[in-house]
């Protein structure tokens, strides 16, 4: 029995099948955290530019239509990579007499994604009499590899744009 432990104890054969089958579990969950953090950012970077985008885009126009809201959470899809719909506010707020007052808002896209309240926080110092258009994006992004503290994140993004052909955008 000692000269087989003896043998035993001098034997490598097989370390390395040990050692690699005791570091494989801890590099592929590097690699998936990784790639799981990755398509995080890259979504919430396309989720940004895709608000302000639209943002932009609107801020050109003298009125807007529910159609037009529609086809702009359209444009929103299409642009950042995500499964599942997304959802989409748009407001006009003006100042008057040195308080923000809200013209109008509408939203468009999924229902069951929930809108806070706006948040007039974020809306920068406007002269009197002045308006902005916010866009408020709302995507909702399921991570690559679940378990890593971000299964599920709704990225909200706002963009504050100032009307540049008219004071103040109407309603149709």
């Amino acid at each position: 029995m000692m000269r087989l432990l003896r043998q035993l104890r001098g034997d490598e054969r097989g370390v390395s099948a040990v050692e690699f089958a005791l570091i494989v579990p801890l590099l592929l969950a590097v690699l998936l955290g990784t790639v799981t953090i990755f398509d995080a950012f890259r979504t919430a970077q396309a989720a940004e530019k895709g608000t302000f985008t639209v943002g932009d885009m609107l801020s050109r126009q003298t009125a807007i239509s529910q159609p037009m809201l529609t086809s702009m959470l359209t444009f929103v899809e299409k642009t950042v990579n995500f499964d599942g719909s997304a959802r989409m506010r748009v407001s006009s707020i003006s100042n008057a007499a040195g308080t923000l007052i809200l013209d109008w808002s509408h939203s468009v896209g999924d229902q069951n994604l929930a809108i806070d309240a706006i948040d007039y926080g974020t809306i920068p110092d406007i002269a009197v009499g002045d308006s902005v258009v916010l866009t408020e994006v709302f995507i909702p992004h399921q991570a690559f590899v679940a378990g890593f503290g971000f299964d599920r994140i709704v990225y909200n993004n706002k963009a504050v744009t100032r009307p540049r052909f008219v004071g103040k955008i109407a309603w149709q």
